[in-house]
This record gives C-alpha cells, sequence and structure tokens, in this order.
C-alpha cells in the first residue's frame, strides 16, 4: 500500500508541477510591407494558471528594451508570461490596419504556444484587455517591480 500511495503522490508532483525559463526572440517578420519582432519570456515554476502580461512597442523601443526583461523580472513577479512586440514605427494613438493584422498574429501565436503546451486558452477580444503599450524604455517599471537604472555615460 506504501508503494502504491508513493508512486501515486510522485505522479501527482510529474502531471501538475512544471519548471519553466524560456526565452524566444524572432526578428525580421513582415506582414504588408511592414516589418515586426517578437520576444517571449517565461519564468514559472507551474503551470496552468500562469497569468500573462503583452506588451507592444515600436521597434526602436522593442530593441532597447526586450533585452532588460530578464533582469528586471523578479521572482515575486505578478506575471511569469510576458509576450512583447515590437513594431516598426508603431504609433498606440494612431494603430493601423496593418498594425492590427500584425497584433492579430501575435495574438494567435500566443494561442497556439498555450494550446501546445496545455495552458487555459485566453480569446483574442481577453488579450486586448492585457495587452500595454511601452512608449519609452523605462515604461518597463511599470509592469515589473523595479526602479529603472539609467545608464551614465
Amino acid at each position: 500500500m506504501k508503494k502504491i500511495s508513493y508512486l501515486l503522490l510522485l505522479s501527482c508532483f510529474k502531471i501538475f508541477s512544471q519548471n519553466v525559463h524560456i526565452e524566444i526572440t524572432d526578428y525580421l517578420k513582415q506582414i504588408d510591407d511592414k516589418k515586426y519582432s517578437t520576444y517571449q519570456y517565461v519564468n514559472a515554476s507551474y503551470s496552468h494558471s500562469r497569468p500573462i502580461i503583452i506588451l507592444v512597442a515600436s521597434k526602436d523601443v522593442f530593441n532597447k528594451v526586450y533585452l532588460e526583461i530578464p533582469s528586471l523580472y523578479k521572482s515575486k513577479q505578478e506575471y511569469t508570461d510576458v509576450y512583447l512586440l515590437g513594431i516598426e514605427n508603431f504609433n498606440s494613438d494612431n494603430i493601423t490596419e496593418t498594425d492590427k493584422k500584425i497584433l492579430d498574429t501575435f495574438y494567435d501565436g500566443i494561442i497556439k504556444y498555450r494550446n501546445d503546451n496545455g495552458l487555459p486558452v485566453i480569446i483574442k477580444e481577453r488579450m486586448n484587455g492585457l495587452t500595454n503599450f511601452v512608449i519609452r524604455n523605462d515604461d518597463l517599471c511599470k509592469y515589473f517591480s523595479c526602479r529603472f537604472k539609467s545608464k551614465k555615460k
């Protein structure tokens, strides 16, 4: 009986626990002659209810901030899955039809990742509510519990 209990306990940990740390950067994507890049950062010790944050920035801001996310991320962060999209000449006050296509494709990628990894489905309408616009590189600290440290020359 002890062996069966031990096996059941062991299988429960194997099924319900997951330690994940990934970083994926994908450059040089393009839709309708507009270039964009994506970055995904995941640091989670559990799987099923991982909260996400979606950040959208211009390509210039993207290039400055995506490398800073791992160092700004803290272990007690509210979000465990961070998705960053950088769109060439992006202006959050004037989102073009091409920008909307890029966002839709980005959301499809998030949905595919979550489906492929057994995570709860998040519909696109919900993703719109989870999307935040990063205007400057120090805007990241609004979402990560940090103080932005400017680099002095």
